[in-house]
């Protein structure tokens, strides 16, 4: 499928620089702006075909949060998985954010659309970043046998990212750009 789709890319661009001719005279150019609204993303064709795949650039992308469980324990050795399970629940997160976060935000594909975040998505978790916190938050409690609480999570990630879109909305009307 890849490179099927490199092929076309690379046929239209070859195809479009030989089919136009010069233009006989100066015309002058209109720039038009436009900015990409966020969550545009899930309406988009590719976005569509990534949430499909079980395997996006070689890796396999894990359909729910059992799934994500099977693959991190498949994926983790036993030095890495007892170095986190050490980490107590209210510091996971904040310990391994920033190293197997990153990892499950790249391989997984979070931010670009995947199987995986479309999951989350569908249970209205409104970015990446909080995806990863449910997963090693998640993952941290399967490895202890301790209830997962996902609705919780999801709630309380929600919760945050109403904070910040309000404190965002505030600070646009203070400074006059939108009005109330």
């Amino acid at each position: 499928m890849i490179r099927t789709l490199i092929f076309l890319l690379l046929s239209s661009i070859g195809t479009a620089s030989f089919a136009q001719e010069p233009p006989q005279k100066e015309t002058p150019k209109v720039v038009i702006k436009t900015q990409k609204k966020r969550g545009d993303a899930v309406n988009d064709s590719m976005y569509q075909i990534r949430i499909q795949e079980s395997e996006l650039d070689g890796m396999y992308i894990p359909k729910d949060l059992y799934d994500v469980f099977k693959e991190l324990d498949k994926l983790m050795d036993e030095d890495a998985t007892k170095t986190f399970m050490a980490y107590s629940d209210a510091e996971v997160d904040r310990k391994t954010h920033g190293s197997l976060g990153v990892w499950l935000e790249h391989k997984w594909s979070l931010s670009e659309g995947s199987r995986l975040s479309d999951y989350f998505r569908k249970m209205k978790v409104p970015h990446y970043d909080y995806m990863i916190g449910i997963i090693i938050t998640s993952y941290h409690r399967h490895l202890h046998g301790n209830d997962l609480k996902i609705k919780e999570q999801v709630t309380f990630f929600r919760e945050i990212w109403n904070k910040k879109q309000q404190a965002k909305a505030e600070e646009l009307i203070q400074r006059g750009e939108v009005k109330e």
